[in-house]
């Protein structure tokens, strides 16, 4: 079985300069073989794919979950360990062929926003 690298991407969302929301992208160096050399001066997936070509994007089912925050996740968002934080994954397909493009999971400062469902 070949071995296929998985690189992980994140980007810290900030309003006002403080962090909300914490981003992470598992993407395959199969998928995108430019990914270790792009990798640090990226800051929108979509964009990234659509300039190699992906265009529509398609997404599965998402798991919620509410958890508290890690040590780092309290660090990086600056918050206390009290404040629950909602955690998305889902899976980003591309339309046309669908293959995955990448798995994501977001953490959110539940204080930080109102949900709609």
């Amino acid at each position: 079985m070949a071995e296929n690298k998985v690189f992980k991407i994140g980007r810290l969302r900030l309003i006002d300069d403080f962090p909300i929301a914490l981003h992470t992208s598992f993407v395959t160096k199969s998928t995108f073989p430019e990914i270790e050399k792009d990798g640090p001066d990226m800051t929108s997936m979509f964009q990234y794919y659509r300039q190699r070509g992906f265009v529509e994007f398609g997404f599965s089912r998402s798991t919620l979950n509410a958890i508290f925050p890690t040590l780092f996740e309290r660090d990086i968002l600056q918050c206390s360990s009290s404040i629950p934080l909602l955690q998305v994954g889902s899976l980003c397909r591309d339309k046309r062929s669908n293959q995955v493009l990448e798995h994501t999971v977001i953490i959110y400062r539940s204080d930080c926003f109102t949900y709609v469902i």
